[in-house]
């Protein structure tokens, strides 16, 4: 069927309604309205992608905020492990420091006068101090506890360690340091103790320089002294040795020597530091 110019342009006319181009961004929108097509549905996307960008910001959020939580928790948990530690060393002080005033009393009522006597009383307390403090702390870190190891068992392995430490360091007492710390560490090596780690070599140096000057300085007195290894610990009566665990359970045994007793010699030996002794550990919870 013909059709006339004048329809042909109106029907041109009715469809420009529906997809004029928008002058904006030239997109054809719909006269009758005004929408631009699809505009809707994007809106909707951007509204869902943001709502998905905040939804991981809070778990961002929320899991930064667990993870601070746990270290916290586990940096307490450390604190706290250390506090104690600290306040078993403090025990350990004040009881060396009571033990240590009957000596001071036997100075002071004019049993011991001499000079020399006074300072081998000062060097039999540093003696102790390491023994007590600095070998107990190298002790533990030569023998970490392995795995299903009692507290008794280690204990008593770490006390061993200690014996073997004394042994080393300051036997002969009255002799200058002869060898190198070397040969220290191989011969603890060999009793397969843990002597690789920095912190064993960082103790350990402090230590070995702390008991070479405690050496000279004996070796230095006119009146000598020594270490008596030779004592029988299990012949000890309770009042004759220091017990290496402060908690001791209810008719605990010597068992063995960790630390000998330091002796002035003379015509009239005399103890000033009385040997350390492993008993059978207490029964703890």
């Amino acid at each position: 069927m013909h059709r006339g110019t004048h329809d042909f342009y109106s029907e041109d006319e009715e469809h420009d309604e529906f997809l004029a181009p928008c002058p904006t961004c030239g997109r054809r929108t719909d006269k009758k309205d005004g929408k631009t097509s699809g505009m809707g549905r994007r809106n909707k996307n951007q509204h869902d992608v943001e709502a998905c960008h905040r939804m991981l910001q809070d778990i961002q959020r929320q899991t930064g905020a667990f993870a601070q939580w746990t270290t916290t928790v586990l940096s307490a948990v450390h604190s706290l492990g250390e506090r104690l530690e600290e306040v078993a060393r403090s025990v350990d002080r004040v009881a060396d420091a009571l033990r240590d005033q009957g000596v001071r009393d036997a100075i002071d009522t004019g049993r011991v006068t001499s000079d020399v006597h006074r300072r081998h009383l000062e060097l039999a307390q540093t003696y102790r101090a390491l023994v007590t403090q600095s070998l107990r702390d190298l002790g533990r870190v030569l023998c970490p506890k392995e795995s299903d190891e009692g507290r008794a068992e280690l204990a008593r392995r770490r006390a061993r360690a200690v014996a073997h430490l004394v042994r080393f360091l300051f036997q002969p007492l009255d002799q200058p340091v002869s060898g190198p710390p070397e040969e220290i560490v191989d011969r603890l090596r060999e009793l397969g103790l843990a002597t690789g780690g920095t912190q064993f070599h960082h103790q350990f140096a402090a230590v070995f320089s702390r008991a070479a000057a405690l050496r000279e300085d004996v070796a230095g007195l006119a009146l000598t002294a020594g270490l008596d290894f030779d004592v029988d610990p299990t012949a000890l009566s309770a009042d004759d040795y220091q017990p290496w665990e402060q908690q001791q359970a209810d008719g605990a045994q010597p068992e063995f020597l960790v630390a000998p007793a330091y002796v002035v010699g003379g015509d009239r030996p005399r103890t000033f530091s009385p040997p350390i002794v492993f008993t059978t550990p207490a029964d703890r919870p």
